[in-house]
């Protein structure tokens, strides 16, 4: 990747994270009006105030980097590629009024729960722009496939857990089950309230990935499918240490330092699922 590549992919995932600190210190309002800050480019600062302002600093900073890394992808790209660089935009631009939505209804869970979910899409989409900086190199690269539809599967279950986990801290569910590995002292409780029945889906859907990715690596072993098996074990350990955080996340009652950490994992996960993919799709050809 070159240097503008760089700086927006980085740029973008600081700001993904950023935004994870914010809700998780519960500084989501510490600017009640938007886009500005109390009336101000430049509020006075406290923390609350440094931690919302900022990241709203940072959403323009990494807009202003999308914007080169854009014009210069829809010059490069040809034809339906131009699409990719087409659709980010617009769905950043949905991501801003999001943003402003969030803070105008005060942090409604659906609208904070949509607002992460079109984050990762973003996401997704600027790492493939990055990763594919011109038209021959993207046209090499495929998401669809029989093939890679064991890596496809695995990365929609992420996607979803994502989302999902996002629902369950917004919607105050998180510490729903404030024990584990039982939940209120029960392997399957008596009354399954709303938050109850989420926190131990987002949980249920962890163990589902964890068993789903152990089953590919035994394939994948069996097969003799080395460059694929140091990927697949690569996985595998990083599902592992991010279970282990989500465990200690519970066990620590939502410390915020860690659900970054829980979220930057994520986002390793996603990265290495989408290399999986195009890559076994660049097999075939």
């Amino acid at each position: 990747m070159g240097r503008l590549e760089k700086l927006t992919l980085y740029s973008l995932i600081l700001l993904l994270i950023w935004g994870n600190m914010v809700s998780g210190l519960g500084h989501g309002l510490a600017c009640p009006d938007w886009p500005l800050c109390f009336g101000q480019f430049f509020p006075d600062i406290n923390f609350p105030i440094f931690m919302e302002h900022g990241h709203r600093v940072m959403g323009l900073i990494v807009s202003i980097l999308f914007f080169f890394l854009a014009k210069d992808r829809i010059k490069k790209y040809i034809g339906r590629q131009k699409l990719l660089p087409i659709i980010t935009s617009l769905l950043l631009i949905i991501q801003i009024v999001l943003g402003g939505l969030v803070v105008i209804f005060q942090l409604e869970t659906n609208l904070t729960t949509f607002h992460f979910g079109n984050a990762i899409m973003i996401f997704i989409l600027i790492y493939t722009m990055c990763k594919y900086p011109n038209a021959e190199k993207l046209s090499s690269a495929r998401f669809f496939s029989i093939k890679a539809s064991k890596y496809i599967i695995f990365f929609v279950i992420i996607y979803f857990q994502l989302v999902l986990g996002a629902y369950v801290r917004h919607s105050n569910a998180g510490l729903a089950c404030p024990d584990f590995p039982t939940c209120l002292g029960f392997w399957l409780p008596p009354y399954l309230s709303k938050t109850v029945f989420l926190h131990l889906l987002h949980r249920f859907t962890g163990f589902l990935i964890f068993f789903y990715i152990i089953t590919i690596l035994i394939i994948t072993y069996k097969q003799n499918l080395i460059d694929q098996f140091k990927r697949i074990r690569n996985l595998t350990l990083l599902v592992i240490f991010q279970i282990t955080l989500g465990v200690y996340v519970v066990i620590s009652k939502l410390a915020f330092s860690m659900t970054a950490v829980h979220l930057f994992v994520a986002l390793l996960i996603v990265m290495i699922a989408l290399d999986a993919i195009f890559d076994e799709n660049n097999s075939i050809q």
